[in-house]
């Protein structure tokens, strides 16, 4: 009896365990989708170089030239494409006025708190 493997719950028979060095899991753990927002991210956010109707290369994030290309295939005539494009406005263009507000906020804050201090500011607006 000394010859015979106990094999059961916990104890897998020798020639079906793991060897040293061998990783149950080859793939690896999945991306969370937090990564794969983080990676998509960085790929959006290299330049691209494109050319004007001039003729002349300027370089753009790459999101831009995506939402770039997605108003001429628009423009073009794909109906999927232009709703979408007019959609990503409507849902931008609150967000950058709500910021371009709280910008004017703080300045006025800053400038009414400096002439409190008796700082003389040049205005601006003039």
């Amino acid at each position: 009896m000394s010859g015979v493997e106990k094999v059961g719950f916990g104890t897998p028979p020798k020639q079906t365990r793991w060897k040293k060095g061998e990783s149950g899991n080859p793939k690896g753990r999945p991306k969370s989708r937090s990564e794969m927002i983080m990676d998509a991210a960085s790929i959006l956010t290299q330049p691209i170089d494109a050319r004007t109707p001039g003729g002349k290369t300027v370089k753009l994030d790459g999101i831009e030239a995506a939402y770039l290309a997605l108003c001429k295939n628009g423009l073009k005539g794909h109906k999927a494409s232009l709703l979408e494009s007019i959609r990503i406005m409507l849902e931008v263009d609150p967000a950058i006025q709500d910021e371009e507000k709280r910008q004017q906020a703080t300045r006025e804050r800053v400038l009414t708190t400096l002439e409190r201090m008796g700082v003389k500011v040049r205005d601006s607006k003039k």
